[in-house]
């Protein structure tokens, strides 16, 4: 067995496993074709019996050969050979936070030898349905998946149930879904937010309002921590101050969702000191509005965002504090996760674990001298 595997030592039967599973994949075990008798492999490979029986015990528990007493063991089913490849799904590919993800995904698979299949959903689940379904008859090694409309439980539980037993690991980043397992990778945003808005409260702010999305996990979470920052602040929470949005991918919505937050805009500059926004995308439409209306930020009205991306040169960046995403290193954890499951096919990845990216002291402390320069005077 010369298998190769990146990180701490690998047990003999997961090293038979992977060996034997490799050959099944590539033809030279066939469908119904007899395996090697657990004394040849011990033989062959000078380890225990033992070794040889738990590395069978897994095959036969995933599903790749059947047992036989006194006949031996069989190849159970036709499996095609994975190639190199990681399947990548974004609701968008081109915005300011996935395509520095992806910068940090391809600089890890890179490095490891495989190349990616890039698609988008357009935040469309019809979309993600045929992608999924793309993938379970593709030769991919594993999948990375921003959901699509994650806040709801996904549609698609089915598919990717399917994908479990097909062994083709997933790993979703950005966001989660309630109704499937699997692990996911994301930032830590009811931290984020929480520090956000506690700054704000340090700052003199009592009157905060917020603007979140409501369709991506991100939103709830981070509303989350605005309120419980509010909350343990003895400050009340308003529900006239809070307004929800999103972007659904249909024609004409975009337009639509604009109007409403600009009548909640309205009524944040009647009452409230501060407004947080849920994203830098949605800044740049609330900043060149307030604007447009003569109002001058941050003296009549604070306003915060989160992601500090490229897109806030847009306006006077320097006007709204945005807090630091950390986009391509969330991509790089998110790579090394789904090879570990690629490279190790005996780790369960159904099990739901989220990895979340903490929020980096020096990311708090910017963002608190940002502020704290602008609101001196409140």
């Amino acid at each position: 067995m010369n298998t190769t595997h990146t990180g701490s030592f690998t047990p003999k039967y997961r090293e038979l496993y992977q060996w034997l599973a490799d050959r099944i994949y590539d033809g030279t075990y066939k469908y119904q074709q007899k395996l090697p008798s657990e004394s040849a492999l011990c033989r062959q490979f000078s380890i225990s019996r033992q070794t040889v029986r738990n590395a069978m015990d897994q095959l036969e528990c995933d599903g790749f050969i059947i047992r036989s007493k006194g006949s031996g063991s069989f190849v159970s089913k036709r499996v095609r050979k994975k190639e190199k490849l990681i399947g990548v799904l974004f609701t968008t590919l081109g915005d300011y936070i996935n395509s520095n993800i992806l910068t940090g995904l391809e600089s890890i698979f890179t490095q490891h030898g495989y190349s990616m299949l890039l698609e988008q959903s357009h935040n469309r689940i019809e979309t993600e349905t045929l992608f999924l379904e793309k993938m379970l008859n593709s030769k991919v090694s594993g999948l990375i998946i921003e959901g699509t409309k994650s806040s709801f439980p996904s549609p698609n539980e089915e598919l990717y149930r399917r994908l479990s037993e097909m062994k083709i690991p997933y790993i979703f980043i950005n966001n989660y879904f309630s109704n499937i397992s699997g692990p996911s990778v994301i930032w830590d945003d009811e931290k984020v937010s929480y520090l956000v808005t506690e700054q704000l409260i340090k700052s003199g702010h009592k009157k905060i309002a917020g603007l979140f999305r409501f369709d991506e996990t991100q939103g709830p979470n981070r509303y989350l921590g605005y309120v419980k920052a509010l909350m343990d602040n003895h400050l009340p929470i308003q529900e006239d101050y809070i307004s929800w949005y999103c972007f659904s991918g249909q024609p004409g919505e975009q337009k639509r969702q604009y109007q409403g937050v600009d009548l909640f805009v309205e009524d944040v500059l009647e009452n409230c000191t501060a407004l947080i926004c849920y994203n830098d995308f949605i800044a740049c439409h609330v900043v060149p509005y307030l604007t447009s209306r003569g109002v001058r930020i941050p003296d009549d009205l604070t306003v915060v965002s989160f992601d500090n991306s490229d897109i806030t040169k847009l306006y006077d960046s320097k006007q709204v504090p945005s807090i630091e995403h950390p986009k391509e290193k969330l991509g790089e954890m998110a790579a090394r996760l789904l090879l570990r499951y690629i490279e190790d096919p005996t780790l369960d990845p159904t099990v739901s674990s989220r990895v979340k990216f903490p929020v980096l002291k020096e990311q708090e402390v910017t963002f608190e001298r940002v502020l704290r320069f602008q609101t001196d005077d409140i």
